[in-house]
């Protein structure tokens, strides 16, 4: 069973650390960003943390509607992308934040800012696709 609510919840969360990020003042480049370790750090704890929510409602969903168990994080959203929760398109996408909250939870061997910079000016939207997906199969059940 699905808890809409608590899954409601973990989705405005996720919207709230974006807007967070959306509104923080800029810096204006990629050097800017690089050298800017409160700003970079920022991204990298605020974008973790909306990785973290939609592991969250992944595993919530595998429970709620005892679908497979999953071996990874990455694993949550193929399960779910296969009981047609998430567009499979997208699986792809979800696995690779998947991959990338790892390498900020364990820090190995640094985190490239190259990869924190694209995600931050070309990829915060790809958490709307997760969002919305979520919210248009809670709206259907």
């Amino acid at each position: 069973m699905i808890d809409q609510h608590l899954v409601e919840k973990k989705l405005r969360r996720i919207e709230e650390f974006l807007r967070e990020i959306v509104s923080a003042e800029a810096p204006p480049n990629f050097d800017a960003f690089a050298a800017n370790i409160i700003f970079k750090r920022f991204v990298e704890r605020n974008v973790e943390l909306a990785i973290e929510q939609m592991i969250d409602i992944c595993k919530h969903f595998i429970a709620g509607l005892n679908l497979q168990e999953p071996e990874t994080y990455s694993d949550c959203f193929v399960i779910l992308g296969k009981a047609d929760i998430l567009p499979n398109k997208s699986i792809d996408m979800f696995k690779s934040m998947a991959r990338y909250r790892n390498l900020l939870i364990h820090a190995y061997d640094g985190v490239d800012d190259t990869i924190t910079y694209s995600i931050y000016k070309k990829h915060l939207n790809d958490f709307g696709i997760f969002v919305s997906s979520i919210r248009q199969y809670i709206d259907g059940e």
